[in-house]
């Protein structure tokens, strides 16, 4: 079982700190989901376990390793990175994107085996463009173009998947069938998912452990119900909410307070208002 870790963490850029000791332990068949205001630190953290960043302190390891002393190849064998953005000017086809997946295993001139092309049509399937497979990817959409990223990461079968905002860009049907697919191939092959959200309610649904960033360290850690508590996400978001349960599902299901607007209030029912 792929043991998976950050300790001591710590990324600045220039003389600005964005993270500060931050040290983690990532479980096996677990959907662990970075949560936090804009700034927070969130995609820095998920860039910093990739090796897509270099941290000023801390070590991040896998399986005892610091993935700063692995190679390429071994690091992509590790550990699969969905990014937010990506070049989309090259003209293949989707099935060649997520061929590519494949290279930390057969290398760049080795035919695909008969167990890649397998493994390529799942993470076609688990991203649901199996019918889209040879398009050009200069004629996809935005939220094509990201499930397209997340088949290419599913298909290096790397045991960590990290994941920088999957469901960016992506309507309501396929946010919630992109999680949900990625959650059962969590289970079923024992992935690590590490996956960075902006909605509190798809983070509750979805997520095993919640880790919510705030002031540069990690503010709560733990599973939904103990992280989405009003008081947290106040402090973290600055908006007030009330948390209620989710009335099929049994999560915690987070509703923000609206303002109130006193004139309106006063001048239908308060002190001088005309009642009729």
């Amino acid at each position: 079982m792929t043991r998976f870790y950050a300790q001591g963490l710590t990324f600045s850029y220039a003389d600005r700190l964005i993270l500060d000791s931050i040290s983690l332990e990532f479980c096996a068949g677990e959907i662990l989901v970075l949560l936090g205001a804009n700034g927070a630190g969130k995609t820095t953290l998920l860039q910093s376990l990739s090796r897509q960043l270099n941290p000023v302190n801390g070590v991040v390891g896998v399986d005892g390793r610091d993935i700063q002393t692995m190679s390429r190849r071994a690091l992509a064998q590790s550990i699969a990175f969905m990014p937010q953005q990506e070049n989309r000017g090259t003209p293949l086809r989707v099935i060649d994107v997520v061929r590519l997946g494949r290279t930390p295993h057969r290398g760049w001139w080795m035919p695909l085996t008969g167990d890649d092309s397998e493994i390529v049509d799942q993470s076609l399937e688990a991203a649901g463009l199996m019918e889209l497979r040879d398009r050009v990817i200069t004629e996809l959409s935005g939220g094509e173009w990201r499930r397209m990223i997340l088949a290419r990461a599913l298909a290096q079968a790397s045991p960590i998947v990290l994941l920088d905002e999957p469901t960016a860009g992506l309507d309501l049907k396929f946010q919630f069938d992109v999680l949900d697919r990625v959650r059962q191939m969590a289970k079923q092959r024992g992935l690590i998912v590490v996956v960075t959200l902006h909605d509190l309610n798809h983070a509750a649904l979805f997520g095993d452990r919640l880790a919510l960033l705030s002031q540069r360290s990690i503010l709560a850690l733990g599973s939904p119900q103990e992280v989405l508590q009003p008081h947290l996400i106040e402090q973290a978001f600055g908006v007030s909410v009330v948390v209620i349960e989710h009335p099929v599902h049994g999560t915690p299901f987070v509703v923000p307070l609206g303002e109130s607007r006193p004139s309106e209030t006063q001048h239908r029912h308060g002190k001088g208002a005309s009642r009729e």
